[in-house]
């Protein structure tokens, strides 16, 4: 987090605001409490991966850790996953849900799960998943990991 003034927020408002493109801005006042300058999007980011993560973890618990089985209880849509695919997002997710939390960082988690079950959409709408052979290896992939 960087930091700026209140008098240099009154004077450079610019500058400061764009601070926030690399994430949010301490300001700091001589006669009052600080204040948090961020982005909307970030704000809104935060709030999703903590619901997120929040509800994954509340069925975690009540099924006594058994991530695939809370993710099946909450996630409806996994149904349309096959078993292999289950426990890869399960796994995926039971890494993340709890490393996302403890550091307060939800883009991972939340991209994680926006891919699988957006993967999910496609197969309820008769999409069939690429074969093997066509998937390129990870390394020659020009956009990054593949979703699913």
């Amino acid at each position: 987090m960087s930091t700026a003034t209140f008098t240099e927020l009154l004077r450079h408002p610019n500058e400061v605001v764009a601070k926030t493109e690399q994430g949010a801005v301490r300001i700091t006042r001589r006669d009052a409490e600080d204040l948090v300058l961020l982005r909307a999007g970030d704000l809104e980011g935060q709030d999703q991966g903590r619901a997120l993560a929040s509800q994954i973890m509340r069925a975690a618990v009540a099924h006594e850790g058994d991530m695939l089985g809370a993710l099946k209880d909450i996630f409806g849509w996994m149904a349309v996953l096959d078993d292999k695919e289950q426990r890869e997002f399960a796994t995926k997710m039971d890494g993340l849900v709890w490393s996302s939390a403890e550091l307060g960082a939800y883009g991972l988690l939340l991209n994680t799960y926006r891919s699988w079950r957006g993967t999910a959409e496609a197969i309820a709408d008769g999409m069939t998943p690429l074969p093997q052979s066509e998937i390129l290896p990870e390394d020659e992939r020009p956009w990054g990991e593949y979703p699913g």
